[in-house]
């Protein structure tokens, strides 16, 4: 039974039993009866704003719900999508990369397997062999005679007495009379400028 109704049911107790509301027990139980009425009717009231709110709490939550499925679902469409442009994207910057950077054809001298080496090794001065995991020294041909013509001139001189071969530099050429350096014996020869 609702509490209006045990409430109404109690009031019809109470003037049914024919109570006198002059003695002090009976205004005691009248008031009470009629604040028991207004109790039940407060409270029916809350309840009927309370079931209201829960109501609109659900259909606030199914709404967020299926906001939420929208919105993630959007997110991940474009997250991969996104996703998709910035790998095809990054193949193409490093296929124009790979395609655009010259690459050279340079046998290992440990295991003897071709390795590919790209201009920024060249600049390093080593390489890594794929193959067997060595890093070796390389640098382009050209290189080398540059930094010869940088330096300082050098000559190969055979010693006549013992066949010796030394490389002397142009200037302990010209500032006096080099000796062999296996048998000691002195180096005559003449260095023309030209």
């Amino acid at each position: 039974m609702e509490l209006n109704k045990k409430a109404a049911y109690l009031q019809g107790l109470v003037d049914g039993l024919g109570i006198d509301d002059t003695t002090k027990e009976g205004k005691i139980i009248k008031a009470m009866s009629a604040l028991l009425g207004e109790m039940a009717e407060a409270i029916e009231s809350v309840d009927e704003d309370l079931s209201r709110a829960y109501d609109q709490i659900n259909d606030l939550s199914d709404e967020l719900e299926d906001l939420e499925a929208d919105l993630y679902e959007e997110e991940d469409d474009e997250d991969d999508s996104d996703t998709e442009d910035e790998d095809a994207e990054d193949d193409d910057a490093n296929d124009d990369d790979i395609a655009s950077e010259p690459f050279y054809e340079v046998a290992c001298p440990n295991c003897g397997e071709t390795v590919y080496v790209s201009e920024d090794d060249l600049d390093a001065g080593e390489a890594n062999c794929a193959h067997c995991g060595v890093t070796f020294e390389v640098a382009l041909e050209g290189d080398d005679e540059e930094a010869a013509e940088d330096g300082p001139v050098q000559y190969e001189v055979t010693c006549p007495d013992c066949g010796t071969t030394s490389v002397f530099e142009e200037d302990e050429l010209l500032d006096g009379a080099p000796k062999c350096p296996n048998c000691g014996k002195a180096l005559d020869f003449e260095v023309t400028e030209e």
